[in-house]
């Protein structure tokens, strides 16, 4: 017996493969159809500039770094337009798990397919009308030569970036929403920082799904601002895009140029000379090694990265212990401050110290905070609970008893 499934497609020319696809699947010849090899489509799909399997990276992926798995390589950029019909074909033994698996990032799970098992002389053995999360087509396995996967277009590309565009595009031009078209760069700020808090509570909370629904909120304020700057004449997405890429790789010559780095701090160091060289190249230096903290950051926050900064600058103590003793003579200074304006700068001084100290233990103050008030949020809650299921009001207690609730709070 023939075993058809190792046998090479027989050569047909991108003509006679749509013809036989009009056949085949019993629909015009479409218009502006994508045809692809698979083989071929998946080798667009590879990225370049990955290290080869037989090569030791270095440095592993964060995936690998992390323990959360192995590493598996982003299709990008995909090689197909969804919005646009594609024909994809190959023999039986083609890599089509592969195939449907690259697909599966850009197409929805629901959306159909058609594929068709053809014989040697391009008759028709099978066909499968099905989604493409249920595409399975080693199920059935006729004795085919070759086969097709016929993919009609999304009406909106909402997995790619030019989906989420065309929604913000849509939105903001004409006949769009009311709300929407008034808006300013400056009415909108509140939305941005609302939106990226909303972010670090999803973070917070380990809520991997809501981490998803945030992230997507964030990244419509950037559409918005990059779009109505685009109908400002000032700037588009493509300006924000190119801006950051060209950054991120002339940042990072340890990554996509030749140079070498013995760890976190030369990066971290690099970084810094890179970013000066870059403002000497448009005619802009920094007078300080302090600047280039935004004034709106969060004041702890904004704290450690002066002190960071400052170090980075030759600043910083030799060894902990010094950390720990300026923390004991700050906090002594604020115990024996004469005045409220003393105890408001001693108070200031203590926890600017302690943001020092976050960063030789290798911590976020910030986050370290955040968390902090999210655990005292959580156990007053359960002390508001226990005092309610004994009848009891706070602000009637005497601290002895609070204490008692309080502990038991912290236990739960």
């Amino acid at each position: 017996m023939t075993d058809h499934a190792s046998m090479p497609m027989p050569p047909l020319s991108p003509g006679q493969i749509l013809d036989r696809a009009t056949v085949v699947f019993g629909i015009p010849a479409p218009s502006g159809v994508q045809l692809w090899e698979g083989a071929a489509l998946l080798a667009a799909a590879r990225p370049a500039g990955l290290p080869s399997a037989s090569d030791e990276p270095a440095v592993r992926s964060w995936a690998e770094t992390n323990g959360v798995g192995a590493y598996r390589p982003l299709a990008t950029p995909f090689p197909l337009a969804p919005v646009a019909p594609a024909l994809i074909y190959g023999p039986p033994d083609a890599d089509w798990p592969g195939l449907i698996a690259l697909l599966a990032t850009r197409y929805p799970a629901s959306h159909p397919a058609q594929f068709a098992w053809i014989g040697e002389d391009g008759s028709l053995l099978g066909l499968a009308s099905i989604t493409i999360a249920a595409l399975n087509p080693a199920e059935p396995r006729p004795p085919a030569a070759w086969c097709m996967l016929l993919l009609s277009p999304l009406h909106l590309d909402a997995r790619g970036l030019d989906g989420l565009r065309w929604v913000t595009a849509r939105l903001l031009g004409p006949g769009g929403c009311p709300w929407d078209v008034r808006q300013t760069h400056q009415s909108l700020r509140v939305c941005l920082l609302e939106e990226a808090y909303e972010v670090l509570e999803a973070l917070d909370a380990g809520d991997m799904a809501a981490l998803t629904e945030e992230l997507g909120d964030l990244l419509l304020t950037v559409l918005v601002h990059s779009e109505m700057a685009r109908q400002a004449g000032h700037f588009a997405l493509e300006d924000v895009l190119e801006q950051i890429s060209a950054k991120l790789i002339g940042r990072h010559p340890h990554v996509f140029g030749a140079l070498s780095v013995d760890g976190e701090e030369q990066v971290l160091r690099n970084w810094e000379q890179i970013k000066a060289a870059e403002l000497a190249a448009r005619g802009r230096t920094r007078a300080s090694a302090l600047d280039g903290v935004p004034p709106g950051m969060p004041a702890l926050a904004a704290a450690q990265k002066l002190g960071k900064k400052a170090a980075r600058a030759g600043f910083n103590w030799r060894e902990l212990s010094q950390v720990w003793a300026k923390l004991h003579e700050e906090l002594d200074e604020l115990a024996t401050a004469d005045s409220a304006a003393n105890a408001a700068e001693e108070l200031g001084d203590v926890l600017f110290v302690l943001t020092r100290l976050a960063d030789w233990l290798g911590l976020d103050a910030e986050t370290a905070l955040r968390e902090a008030s999210a655990r005292f949020r959580r156990r007053f809650g359960r002390l508001e609970a226990l005092a309610a299921a004994q009848g009891l009001v706070l602000t009637e207690l005497e601290p002895p008893r609070l204490l008692e609730l309080w502990a038991q709070a912290r236990q739960g």
